[in-house]
């Protein structure tokens, strides 16, 4: 698949606050800060950014000193530089990769020593190949803890994970986060949603948004492209897949099946399947372990 070239109206997903938000033109912008920006100081950089992201992007005037905060966090990591004072942002864990047996071994195990440790923590796994390539890794599965870089190409064991967060100060309960658990993110509460409207199709790519994730379950909405898809892997629950929009051929232990939109089909735990777009398709993935 060939990288596209970015352009003005990309929408990039990144984390402010709490919550998840859409930035139209956010890769194109630090692509072209990059060079003349690399060694200014992060007040500067985020003047800079505000000033140009507002142009295309709503930001609220209370809300300036979070998104700026974030702006620079994706710059500094756009340039494969560390970002300061991370853990005053929270835990935030991602897995890269594209999702085959060993990324979601991964993802199971970093879920198992959080639950063992009494942590909470924003996890996502990154399977789009896009967004992996901006992290500038050697190899897949990839882990990143408050973006630091802990490992590439190998699934390290729920002890080794563990370590890592109590090396990096992540030794104790996250006190109020766990008080005031957030079970479902990255959707507004108390609102009316139509779900396929909450993720946009993207050209050549599979772009997804996580609402849950824990050691029992994980609910992620999908929109792929059409011939775009997930290869043959095993995942270690029960996943169920709805179809919201368009067409999509799914392939259980060799059983091929077209599924249409209002349509579900189950792929059972540690059953090889793979799902591929026939024409543009947005669906709703929920797998229970």
């Amino acid at each position: 698949m060939q990288n596209k070239a970015m352009t003005d109206s990309e929408v990039s997903r990144i984390k402010i606050g709490k919550h998840t938000f859409g930035i139209v033109g956010l890769k194109k912008t630090l692509a072209n800060m990059a060079e003349e920006y690399v060694d200014q100081p992060d007040d500067v950089v985020v003047e800079i950014l505000l000033n140009r992201l507002s142009k295309k992007n709503y930001i609220p005037e209370k809300a300036k000193k979070k998104y700026g905060r974030a702006f620079v966090q994706e710059f500094r990591r756009f340039l494969g530089q560390s970002f300061g004072d991370q853990n005053a942002q929270g835990l935030e864990i991602k897995v890269l990769g594209a999702g085959c047996v060993v990324c979601d071994s991964l993802e199971n195990e970093v879920m198992g020593a959080l639950t063992d440790m009494g942590l909470a923590a924003e996890l996502e796994h990154v399977r789009d190949v896009d967004q992996i390539a901006q992290y500038k890794i050697k190899g897949t599965p990839a882990l990143i803890i408050n973006g630091k870089v802990m490992c590439t190409g190998t699934a390290p064991s729920k002890r080794q994970i563990r370590k890592w967060l109590e090396e990096a100060g992540w030794c104790e309960p996250s006190g109020g986060s766990m008080d005031n658990p957030v079970f479902i993110k990255n959707i507004t509460f108390s609102d009316v949603h139509n779900l396929a409207e909450l993720v946009d199709f993207a050209e050549g790519r599979v772009v997804s948004r996580t609402f849950a994730q824990n050691p029992s379950l994980s609910i992620t909405l999908f929109a792929f492209d059409k011939g775009e898809g997930v290869s043959t892997h095993t995942a270690p629950g029960d996943a169920m897949l709805q179809v919201l929009d368009g067409e999509a051929a799914v392939n259980i232990d060799g059983k091929e099946m077209t599924v249409c939109a209002g349509q579900v089909v189950v792929m059972p735990a540690n059953v090889p399947h793979s799902v591929t777009g026939v024409e543009r398709f947005k669906m709703l993935l929920t797998v229970v372990k």
